[in-house]
């Protein structure tokens, strides 16, 4: 039957662009339909649901099928030591902090936020823990979150393809990466040493509660704004600031721009924000 189906309608698609909206800040304009469809199909071959009509009048009165729907609509790209140079500075940034006994403190915070299949948050989790080989005071912990469990269970595995993990370099493939034999494919699992420093957890950065995450030292927040309407995107860099500790970063994605002063920014380099000092 799923062969045979009619197209997504004007009025269906409407609907759902509407939802998916206001639940999640993801647009859908009517040049996405064709991909909208072909995503959703995977949601009717699961559920048994005859047309697009039909399965929309049922997922957008169900609440569970709701976090399916949102999560089968959403964009996930991501790679290891992606914008690299954001690392670089983050690195620069916390050795000079770490020197200074005025602006040292003992426990450093990081969010990484739309943090899809894990790549961002274990990136980050390796950069800090080179730091700790030099810094050996130093304690770090990250809370990653994201809309969509399918990649959030793909990031608390934490097992990755050989190829994903070429951008690490061979040095850190060596401290945090470990072989898992398989006949198959060329696996690698992260190590516990920086698994153990991360938490992931759902979080919907339209409808969450900014203030129950606590404060942090640094935010990324990168390529997951691009999705969301202009007025959207300014409630949640309000709210990203408000999380952040004086003089704390806040790093967004190089296709992003934002009028830092607005916010109570100042801009080190492109795409990246620090919270000015009340």
């Amino acid at each position: 039957m799923i062969g045979h189906m009619g197209p997504l309608s004007e009025r269906d698609h409407h609907r759902l662009a509407e939802f998916i909206d206001q639940a999640a800040g993801i647009q859908l304009p009517a040049h996405k339909r064709s991909l909208i469809e072909s995503r959703l199909r995977k949601r009717l071959m699961v559920t048994g649901k005859d047309s697009f009509h039909q399965y929309l009048d049922w997922a957008l009165m169900d609440s569970s099928e709701q976090v399916m729907l949102i999560d089968v609509l959403t964009t996930n790209k991501t790679d290891f030591f992606r914008e690299s140079n954001h690392f670089s500075f983050l690195t620069e940034y916390l050795s000079q902090r770490l020197q200074n006994a005025s602006l040292r403190r003992s426990h450093y915070r990081f969010w990484s936020a739309g943090c899809s299949t894990g790549e961002e948050p274990y990136t980050l989790a390796m950069v800090l823990e080179n730091l700790k080989r030099d810094y050996p005071g130093f304690q770090y912990s990250i809370e990653a979150t994201d809309i969509a469990p399918s990649v959030l269970d793909t990031a608390r595995r934490g097992v990755y393809s050989h190829d994903l993990v070429q951008p690490i370099s061979m040095v850190d493939r060596k401290r945090y990466l470990l072989r898992k034999k398989t006949r198959q494919v060329d696996l690698v699992k992260i190590a516990p040493e920086l698994r153990h420093h991360i938490r992931f957890a759902p979080f919907n950065l339209i409808t969450g509660n900014f203030s129950s995450m606590g404060e942090f030292d640094g935010i990324f927040c990168r390529n997951v704004m691009i999705y969301f309407s202009p007025a959207q995107r300014e409630q949640i860099i309000e709210q990203f600031a408000a999380a952040l500790s004086a003089g704390g970063l806040f790093f967004i994605g190089h296709s992003e721009g934002l009028s830092g002063r607005q916010f109570g920014f100042d801009s080190p380099m492109p795409t990246v924000y620090q919270k000015i000092s009340s």
